[in-house]
């Protein structure tokens, strides 16, 4: 089991990270001409960072993985992502996003 400072404390370096990287991937997208979408690049970057927090953390404290420390790393990514979305809104438009297939044109139909 995760204690709740450390979980706490890798949600806020999560979501820091995961806010921090998506801007710089935006930006990296914009100057090369392509297409990204915000809410869908948050979520894959929440994620990998997440998933790479929890095997660095199970290493360095050598604990054995078991379902209850799988279930702590993907509750992670989940927090991750929404707490660096700010806001249900923006939950909202990448739910959308996702179901639209990512186009954005759909949406306003």
């Amino acid at each position: 089991m995760v204690p709740i400072q450390i979980f706490m404390t890798g949600l806020l370096a999560v979501s820091i990270l995961t806010t921090l990287t998506t801007q710089a991937l935006k930006k990296l997208f914009r100057e090369c001409g392509g297409k990204a979408h915000a809410n869908i690049m948050a979520s894959i970057v929440s994620v990998v960072i997440a998933v790479a927090l929890g095997v660095a953390y199970a290493i360095t404290k050598e604990i054995d993985v078991n379902a209850q420390y799988i279930v702590c790393v993907v509750v992670l990514a989940f927090l991750g992502w929404l707490c660096s979305m700010n806001g249900y809104d923006k939950v909202k438009q990448a739910v959308k996003q996702i179901i639209a297939g990512g186009d954005i044109d759909k949406l306003e139909e």
